[in-house]
């Protein structure tokens, strides 16, 4: 019987003794990396992923059960098999649990369902102790939420391991997937997150030893190098000697991330083989805080220490995944505990919840129900700015029975001078002139300065060519990324002119962003670099075409090129795996019109809001198609409804009240102006509906 009391740290010891018969480079690196090796074993990496074995399984598998409203799940162990037997929708059906898949807070387990599909079941173990609320069986969504054939729910897409989630738990790993076929060979170099997923060169580090060989390294350099030096009043901890390895950051983060894998192959790293998420929401909130599951690197970027030359080993052992100190000592390293550590700078009890650095400048969100997760972006809390964002509050985490404005008028008693310093919130919302003046600062978070050239893009591309031109150099690879997905937004001629020097880029990220702008503007060059570049994106859009958003961008691609039909059919096929996918159904609807078939167009929305029901997008659609079609009482229920559903989305608006304008509905197209009006006071084109009403 599987002892299912075991803690994390018992549960990782017994999973090294089963993966040392899987795993070939740990014993190649324990004759000169002992103390490396052991550290790694005691690790959350060293149980990524494993083979279903008694010395791997947390959960209980004796007669352990779990049942909701909708499902009734029984755990089984069966001589050497792992089985769940569901009971669902009506139907009952045998698992066979094929590997474990992480190790704590939780452990879910995999499930080979065919065609080399490995999909992760939606109740998981709870691996914490009992006394923390730990073991036993939790459903991961809420009941009645996903059904069999969603694509939310466990054996759908989206919760998919080759697509979703194995080249982070395994090392080396390449996806293979098929597209005529639609299936996977998915293999690997190791099964959990060993020493050639950091040190990519290691096997051959290992042989060149064996062999007495030098000179042969591990892969890039990934040390911390040089020393901090404690901070002194308002001097801030300054870096002394040599600079840590730029690799290091990147090299943690194309797991630690969410980002868009490139191309199939092990390694790799962010903004090369991988593209970084941009702050965008609901990814992230507007003041730059961690909304959706995005992880760690996002975050990261966006902080002083980052900027300063911070790198993860600063806090982390690389090995253990632990901290290298325990509570403020960790901060303490840098930051002087007499100035900072202190009830006159935290203001709370000295030793109490309030007086950790981390609850106030890395507050926590929980994810899976029970992994609580802090952020990295290390922000000064701004109780004033998480108000007007929608941000959680950090006071209001622990101090429950408060308001927001208690928070506010509180900091504002402590630190009057905080309110002043701007926010990457206020960056947001500068005029024109002072979003230049931020695209240009090299001493702003690259991150953020690539997201606001992505969501300024379209009058950038049209007004800025010289800024363009000028940021394409950058030194930073996530900024010249952006510009050249900007570009698509503006002339053929600027796009060209630039072009080529994108599709030479050393990264990988910004060759397929220069590609796609060019194709999407319908330029093709005679070079050798397209021709390279055609075949790096042609690669981009196979290994993506498992997903539904992969999908969309091949019929984008196939629409560039005037492959109308194929087009057609591939966005049939990403709302097979998504019924409820919006962008593949607002670009079938482009299709379908430009061909006059705006019934069909219709049908196509309808269908996909019976799985996405009040998506603001489709309904906005659907009513522009009704005023084609000269059904008025439809189209503008429609175009209300988007109106109300979207209010940050000042187009719905200004079209609903055109609407209404143009049907004489005057007295409803005045009263909705103004409301538009009251939360975008400078736009131009609302102002200029009003002085027609």
């Amino acid at each position: 019987m599987v002892n299912y009391f075991l803690t994390a740290f018992a549960i990782v010891a017994l999973m090294l003794a089963a993966l040392e018969d899987v795993v070939a480079d740990v014993s190649d690196c324990a004759g000169c990396h002992a103390e490396e090796v052991r550290q790694w074993s005691d690790s959350q990496h060293a149980a990524a992923m494993a083979p279903a074995t008694p010395g791997t399984v947390a959960g209980n598998f004796s007669d352990g059960r779990f049942s909701d409203s909708a499902v009734r799940a029984s755990f089984q162990r069966e001589d050497d098999r792992y089985v769940i037997r569901v009971q669902e929708g009506g139907d009952t059906r045998e698992w066979q649990v094929k590997y474990t898949f992480g190790v704590y807070p939780l452990q879910q387990y995999l499930i080979d369902v065919g065609d080399g599909r490995l999909q992760a079941f939606n109740i998981a173990w709870d691996t914490r102790a009992e006394s923390e609320g730990g073991q036993r069986w939790f459903r991961l969504d809420e009941p009645n939420q996903n059904h069999p054939g969603d694509a939310m729910h466990w054996t759908g897409v989206y919760q998919n391991w080759n697509n979703q989630c194995a080249d982070c738990h395994s090392t080396g790993l390449t996806r293979n997937y098929d597209a005529e076929s639609d299936s996977y060979d998915t293999r690997w170099q190791q099964v959990s997150v060993g020493c050639v997923a950091c040190h990519e060169n290691a096997g051959e580090h290992a042989r060149a030893a064996r062999e007495g060989e030098r000179g042969v390294a591990p892969g890039l350099e990934l040390a911390a190098m040089g020393a901090w030096l404690v901070s002194q009043g308002k001097q801030p901890p300054r870096h002394e000697g040599a600079e840590s390895s730029p690799h290091q950051v990147p090299t943690c983060g194309r797991c630690h991330s969410l980002r868009t894998s490139l191309a199939d192959q092990g390694g790799g790293q962010v903004h090369d083989q991988f593209s970084l998420s941009r702050l965008d929401q609901p990814l992230y909130y507007a003041d730059g805080r961690v909304r959706e599951e995005v992880f760690v690197l996002g975050s990261f970027e966006q902080s002083r220490m980052f900027q300063a030359g911070v790198v993860c080993s600063d806090c982390h052992n690389p090995h253990s995944g632990k901290l290298k100190a325990q509570g403020n000592a960790v901060c303490a390293q840098c930051h002087n505990a007499g100035d900072f550590d202190t009830p006159e700078h935290h203001r709370h009890p000295q030793g109490s919840e309030g007086a950790q650095c981390v609850n106030c400048h890395m507050p926590e969100s929980t994810f899976m129900k029970i992994d609580a997760r802090r952020e990295h972006s290390f922000t000064v809390p701004r109780p004033d700015i998480s108000k007007v964002s929608g941000s959680p509050d950090v006071c209001l985490a622990c101090h429950t029975d408060k308001s927001r404005d208690w928070s506010i008028d509180q900091v504002a008693g402590w630190f009057p001078e905080l309110y002043e310093q701007e926010t990457w919130h206020g960056v947001q919302q500068r005029p024109a002139s002072g979003i230049l003046e931020y695209l240009q600062n090299t001493n702003e978070p690259a991150l953020r300065r690539a997201t606001l050239l992505e969501q300024q893009g379209q009058w950038l591309a049209r007004e800025q060519q010289a800024l363009l031109e000028q940021l394409a150099g950058s030194e930073d690879a996530v900024i010249r990324e952006s510009v050249f997905r900007v570009l698509r937004h503006g002339s053929a001629d600027h796009a060209r002119k630039l072009g080529e020097a994108g599709l030479d880029d050393v990264s990988l990220a910004v060759r397929i962003a220069a590609f796609e702008s060019l194709t999407w503007l319908g330029i093709e060059l005679d070079s050798n670099d397209w021709a390279s570049a055609l075949g790096e994106y042609e690669h981009f859009l196979d290994m993506q075409s498992d997903l539904p958003s992969g999908l969309v961008l091949k019929a984008r691609y196939l629409l560039a090129r005037d492959f109308i039909y194929k087009a057609e059919k591939v966005l049939e096929k990403a709302l097979d795996k998504d019924q409820g996918y919006a962008p593949a159904t607002i670009l079938l609807t482009d299709i379908l019109r430009s061909g006059g078939r705006n019934l069909e167009a219709i049908d196509a929305i309808n269908r996909t809001l019976m799985k996405s029901p009040g998506d603001a997008s489709l309904i906005h659609l659907r009513g522009l198609i009704h005023l084609k079609l000269k059904e008025y009482n439809l189209a503008l229920e429609d175009l209300g409804q988007a109106s109300e559903l979207a209010p940050g989305q000042w187009l719905y608006g200004y079209r609903y009240a055109v609407a209404l304008f143009q049907l004489q509905h005057l007295d409803k197209a005045r009263e909705v102006t103004r409301e538009l009006l009251l939360r975008f006071p400078d736009n131009p084109r609302l102002r200029a509906l009003m002085q027609h009403l």
